[in-house]
């Protein structure tokens, strides 16, 4: 018997995609408009506590930048695990990549670690259940 792949929609955003071997959160930013492409990004489940890591540090690179960037500037960086730092009047915060998903408060950072966290624990269940079958 042939078995697929499992998807979830996550509180945090995106889409938790379990198979028998690998998992990953999924998520898609559609563009501006109908001219441009979306994005694809991937968080594969082995990177799932470094991508934790890398938003509380990134996060706290963001409130010191914020304390030392003139008001009324735009100011961008990269960050740990290739996210950006973003502070300015566009998509200002932790973004996952460019300028998509931006945390720009202590309630979004906690919404997304706890996602990130509930998707580890609910993907070994998943895989569980699959290699049962």
């Amino acid at each position: 018997m042939s078995v697929g792949i499992y998807e979830e929609p996550l509180p945090c955003g995106g889409k938790l995609k379990v198979n028998k071997e690998s998992w990953e959160i999924s998520y898609y930013f559609s563009g501006p408009d109908s001219r441009y492409n979306g994005t694809f990004v991937s968080v594969p489940g082995e990177s799932v506590e470094r991508y934790i890591s890398a938003f509380i540090d990134n996060w706290e690179d963001y409130k010191k930048l914020q304390e030392s960037i003139p008001k009324g500037g735009d100011f961008s960086t990269v960050g740990k695990m290739g996210m950006s730092i973003r502070l300015g009047n566009f998509a200002e915060g932790v973004c996952i990549q460019s300028y998509h998903m931006p945390i720009s408060s202590e309630q979004d950072l906690k919404k997304v670690i706890s996602g990130y966290r509930y998707a580890s624990q609910r993907a070994l269940q998943i895989q569980q259940f699959l290699v049962s079958l």
